[in-house]
């Protein structure tokens, strides 16, 4: 039987480019519209049920009532009004202790809604043959806990469903993760991984979903969506929501790019009022969905080649990943600290 597979939604009330519609963060309905999107498309392809990989929620161990019940809103009409079972995986930032378990994982409060909630241990779907294990903290436990669940069983028509971080999956990021070939090597029929933001069929059969949209300047570049998976095929389908894109500069060629999405641009100006008209020139006559300038005054410019916009460009990804990522940082204040300094990085390339 066909299903679809989502992970890292990240539901949470976005301050960036986002607004209050009533008592709702826009972003946050911009995520809720697109799981629904996806769930419709699944349920008319033919998919019984919609399986997430871990990462339901964004703020690790706490979840702002306003993102928590339009959520369970959601959940209950999939699940009750579109006719998908549903089963959610603990990723680490659903989840309030460094491993799963049931008292810490936010994802819960949705159980009452009809899906399944997979927080405690290793859990099989025998009607879509998917075996599915919660985050682990530890690499290695995690990597015993599969060993454990194979067993001397075969499990080549078994699909693995896990949250943990993965090699090769995003470009440029160096490797702390779980060997891709690892993953290959246990032998089963297809392996689906979230944690990363990037859909990459990283060795045959062994996937890394993706996250359902793009969350902030970190996702630039990568293939956000939902699958849909058959006995014979996955199929990616791109994210309708708005994307993350980063321009050097604004051409004709690139109105498509530029529609709908949050656009970071760098442009050379004389004034800092140029700044403003930029903005208003991506929004309201190139239909971005918001607009960032980052200003380079035209007589302070250094001559800049490729390697060194190339530098510049590492450190920006490599800021918003460690932001992501620290532990010490509040999750409600990490895409401010982002912005902040990726606006300090700007003032001072442009002043020098």
């Amino acid at each position: 039987m066909p299903y679809g597979v989502i992970s890292d939604s990240h539901y949470h009330s976005f301050s960036a480019f986002a607004k209050q519609n009533g008592h709702i963060n826009s972003r946050l309905q911009i995520m809720i519209d697109e799981t629904r999107r996806a769930a419709i498309h699944m349920k008319e392809a033919g998919c019984t049920a919609m399986f997430h990989c871990g990462d339901i929620f964004h703020v690790r161990g706490r979840v702002a009532p306003s993102v928590l019940n339009p959520v369970v809103d959601l959940y209950d009409e999939i699940v009750n009004d579109i006719g998908l079972k549903v089963f959610l995986l603990a990723g680490n930032h659903d989840l309030e202790f460094e491993d799963s378990n049931r008292i810490g994982n936010s994802g819960e409060a949705l159980r009452h809604t009809g899906v399944t909630v997979v927080s405690d241990g290793p859990f099989v779907d025998f009607d879509h043959n998917v075996l599915m294990i919660p985050w682990h903290a530890k690499q290695k436990a995690l990597l015993e806990t599969i060993e454990r669940q194979i067993d001397d069983d075969s499990v080549e028509d078994v699909t693995l469903m896990i949250h943990a971080p993965v090699n090769e999956i995003i470009p440029g990021l160096p490797d702390h993760g779980i060997d891709p070939d690892v993953l290959a090597g246990f032998g089963f029929q297809r392996v689906f991984v979230g944690h990363y933001h990037n859909h990459k069929e990283v060795r045959p059969g062994v996937f890394s979903v993706g996250a359902l949209t793009h969350q902030n300047w970190g996702d630039v570049g990568s293939r956000a969506g939902y699958l849909i998976v058959s006995d014979n095929e996955v199929r990616h389908h791109e994210t309708n929501a708005p994307k993350f894109i980063d321009m050097e500069s604004v051409e004709e060629d690139d109105l498509d790019r530029i529609a709908g999405n949050y656009v970071r641009a760098r442009i050379e100006i004389e004034d800092e009022k140029e700044v403003q008209t930029f903005r208003d020139m991506l929004v309201n006559e190139l239909n971005a969905a918001a607009a960032l300038i980052m200003p380079l005054r035209k007589d302070k410019l250094i001559t800049r080649k490729g390697a060194a916009k190339t530098s510049l460009d590492r450190l920006e990804d490599s800021i918003t990943h460690f932001v992501n990522e620290s532990a010490s940082i509040p999750e409600d204040l990490k895409d401010d600290v982002s912005s902040a300094v990726l606006s300090t990085l700007a003032e001072i390339d442009h002043a020098v």
